[in-house]
């Protein structure tokens, strides 16, 4: 059965939470003042698995840390 909860942790919703959390893995400068530009260069670029859900942006923290590390590997 799903865990509803852990579900819900791990989505994120919108740019501004995606740049926190890629902030919290180290791609993106915590002082960085363009952090929402860059997510949104980072989904069209299509460089970290970020999608579109309507028009506001989701990402998922797993697969964003397994890219993550897939790419310092």
């Amino acid at each position: 059965m799903l865990d509803r909860a852990k579900i819900a942790d791990d989505l994120l919703f919108g740019a501004e939470a995606i740049g926190k959390e890629l902030q919290d893995l180290g791609i993106i400068e915590e002082d960085d003042e363009n952090v929402e530009s860059k997510v949104y260069y980072i989904a069209k670029t299509k460089k970290l698995p970020i999608s579109k859900w309507g028009k506001t942006l989701t990402a998922s923290r797993t697969k964003l840390a397994n890219a993550v590390r897939a790419l310092v590997a």
